[in-house]
This record gives structure tokens, sequence and C-alpha cells, in this order.
């Protein structure tokens, strides 16, 4: 029976860190640049969602003030919410996978809601109180490094904004 001695073995895992470092490290930094990915994402979306609420408080304000104060105009409703919109993304554009914030605004859902209690248009479990208008948008995303790791290249990011609409008058 033949025994190694304490310095053979050691020369025999001499390699063995190396090799890890070697195997581990794309593994790492992979992981590390998704991670990263996904905090940019995040981001945009952030920022679409500001940009979204923005939108929608601009657009209420605005119907408003066109209604006089009687009652709200829903096409001017409609109207400010989608070419604000597509203002407030305009900057963004960049990060949109296809299409543009014009395109967007316009297919932009958006629900003016007077008669209350109202069930909600986009929400089939909540019922709407009080008078708001309602957006939803859906954002393509581009993703770049998800397809180096077998993802999709696009993701597309749904957003819900909603603003209180003021009725005055007698």
């Amino acid at each position: 029976m033949s025994r190694t001695t304490p310095r053979a073995r050691r020369q025999r895992q001499r390699g063995s860190s190396v090799l890890y470092v070697v195997v581990l490290s794309p593994v790492l930094l992979l992981s590390m640049a998704l991670a990263t990915e996904v905090g940019g994402l995040q981001m945009q979306k952030e920022r679409i969602r500001a940009a979204l609420d923005q939108s929608t408080v601009v657009a209420a304000a605005a119907a408003a003030r066109a209604s006089g104060g009687v009652s709200i105009d829903r096409a001017c409703a409609v109207a400010v919410m989608r070419e604000v919109l597509a203002q407030n993304l305009a900057s963004l554009a960049a990060a949109f996978d296809g299409s543009s914030a014009t395109s967007i605004a316009g297919d932009a859902d958006v629900a003016v809601i007077t008669d209350v209690p109202s069930p909600d248009p986009f929400d089939s479990t909540a019922v709407v109180r009080h008078p708001s208008i309602e957006v939803r948008v859906r954002v393509p995303l581009r993703t770049g490094l998800f397809a180096a790791a077998g993802l999709p290249p696009t993701e597309t990011v749904t957003l819900l904004s909603s603003a209180a609409l003021r009725e005055t008058g007698p």
C-alpha cells in the first residue's frame, strides 16, 4: 500500500484553484451583467411610470378646465392624455423596441369614469368610487443582455395610472 506524502498531494492540487477561477469567472460575470440589466429595466420602468403619472394628472386637470367646471369633457381628457403622454415618453424612446412614443401613446387604453361607483375597466375585482381618468400602457423595452442568457430580447411592461377628476358647479 503506497502512501502519498503531503508534498506530493500539494503538487497534484496546485492547479485546481486556477481551474475554478477559469470555470466560474464567466458565470459570475454573466450573473453580474444580468443583475445590472434587471436594475436598468427597473429604472426604465420607473421613468415610464413617472411620465405616465404626470400625463394622467395633466389630462385630468385639462379635462376639468375645458369643461368649465360643470362636467368632465371626455374627448378633451383622452386627447390631452395621449398628447402629453407622447411628449413625456419621447425622451425615453431610445429604450423602446420597435415602437415610438407616439404609437405607444396612441395605443394606450384611456378610460374616463364619471358615473360612480362603477367597475374598474382594468381590474375586474376593483370598484372606482370617484370620478377619474385611468390609463393603461404597454411598453416594449429592449433587454440587451437577456438574449445572451437565452431570454427574450424584448420585455413588455404594462403600467396603470389614475387621477381623480374634480367636478365643481351647481
